[in-house]
């Protein structure tokens, strides 16, 4: 089991003035497990990560599992990102950027009556991806400058089965069956120009896995209660996810120019705090679709081999979404088809250094082609501003670039009697 050891090496990865980044993910995720993934298409992230009450016939949303029950066709949907990262300090400024695929869903109704839907799929819990450089001169005559470089890469994956039931007054029920796996692995090393010098690198891997579930509601239309013929679809939701303490392989191995040497292994635990959803949504003049979320998840109680971490703390984020699409009817053009989105939000992340929290600020657009009456293509944009060039930090701009394809098609069709 690795205790200070590991605590120390982790402790290295510190953010510095001055260094070279090569890297896809905030350079704040050498705490925890990573940046959190809210969703993981194209829609929602156009939506601002929303739509946690939406019941949605025509894609598969993973923000809540009860929006599955009114599924009208069998559907799968995949989902592609461009990373995109401008990171900034008081002096430089650096652009990065990768592609990723995000992942993947597949669900189908099974009784329309009593709202049943199904769906299962693989998705990113979590993603990091950071390498920080620094060149050193050296110390003293007789020593030789030097560089320094930390590096984190991997993240959590979940792969879920789930389902949708309708409940008295049309309150709809969701939950699912959840595995977790993946990998976090750190690197440290230190190379001097002196060839006489030999390099040494430290290498920290860990390894969970666990299961889970989320677990959601969402109400019945309240529109009623408005007597408005403009307002409709008015729902509440809520839901949560949670994750067992999770078993995780660890080892800590030293590389010089010559050895590789193991310097601790075994088993340890890690908890992942529960994550909390409320939203809204609500349908004015039959086009216009309004969502509001909050996420809240307490990092302050996340634990590695029962340690917590001085860098993490409480994380909420509130999103607006907002969605255009037209009636669908016989006869429209190919234009008129079209579905817009656009979004905000703000987030104060679980990050926090030197006594300085880590904010986040978002907007989000994007729009869905339809390929045939079932089937889109979905493009969505996100640019974000994270953090602060003060006390040595970073400030971090975002571009993700995402596109989505989703398809319907009339499999496992069961007709009511």
């Amino acid at each position: 089991m690795i205790n200070k050891t590991a605590t120390a090496i982790i402790g290295l990865f510190i953010l510095f003035s001055g260094a070279v980044f090569a890297q896809s993910t905030s350079t704040y995720t050498r705490s925890g497990v990573g940046d959190i993934s809210y969703s993981y298409s194209a829609r929602s992230l156009s939506l601002g990560h929303t739509g946690s009450a939406l019941i949605n016939e025509d894609y598969i949303a993973i923000t809540n599992p009860a929006g599955w029950s009114s599924l009208t066709k069998t559907r799968i949907e995949f989902s592609f990102v461009y990373n995109g990262m401008n990171i900034s300090n008081s002096t430089d400024s650096k652009n990065y950027g990768d592609g990723d695929f995000k992942g993947f869903t597949f669900a189908f109704p099974v009784s329309k009556q009593n709202g049943i839907g199904v769906a299962t799929g693989l998705v990113p819990y979590s993603r990091m991806n950071y390498l920080v450089e620094e060149d050193h001169e050296a110390v003293s005559s007789s020593s030789s400058n030097y560089t320094t470089t930390y590096q984190g890469k991997g993240g959590l994956s979940k792969l879920f089965i789930g389902g949708t039931y309708k409940l008295p007054f049309d309150l709809v029920f969701g939950g699912t069956l959840e595995y977790y796996f993946g990998n976090l692995k750190y690197m440290s090393k230190i190379e001097f120009e002196s060839t006489s010098t030999f390099p040494a690198e430290y290498e920290l891997i860990y390894a969970p896995i666990g299961f889970g579930t989320s677990l959601g509601l969402i109400s019945p239309d309240l529109s009623e209660l408005f007597n408005s013929e403009s307002i409709s679809n008015l729902k509440l939701a809520v839901s949560g996810n949670l994750i067992s303490e999770m078993e995780t392989d660890t080892i800590l191995t030293s590389r010089s120019s010559s050895i590789i040497d193991t310097l601790g292994i075994g088993v340890t635990k890690m908890n992942v705090p529960t994550k909390i959803t409320i939203g809204t949504t609500v349908t004015v003049s039959n086009n216009f679709t309004f969502n509001l979320d909050y996420f809240y998840q307490p990092w302050s109680d996340y634990k590695l081999n029962g340690t917590k971490s001085s860098n993490l703390k409480d994380a909420q984020k509130v999103s607006f979404g907002f969605e255009y699409r037209s009636s669908r009817e016989i006869g429209m053009s190919y234009w008129e088809q079209i579905m817009l989105r656009f979004g905000l939000s703000y987030e104060e992340s679980q990050y926090t250094y030197y006594g300085k929290d880590i904010n986040q600020y978002s907007v989000f657009g994007g729009f869905s082609l339809p390929l045939s009456h079932e089937n889109t293509i979905d493009f969505a944009v996100e640019y974000s501003v994270r953090g602060t060039t003060e006390a040595n930090l970073l400030q971090e701009k975002f571009i993700r670039l995402n596109l989505g394809l989703s398809f319907g098609d009339a499999w496992f069709q069961r007709y009511e009697k």
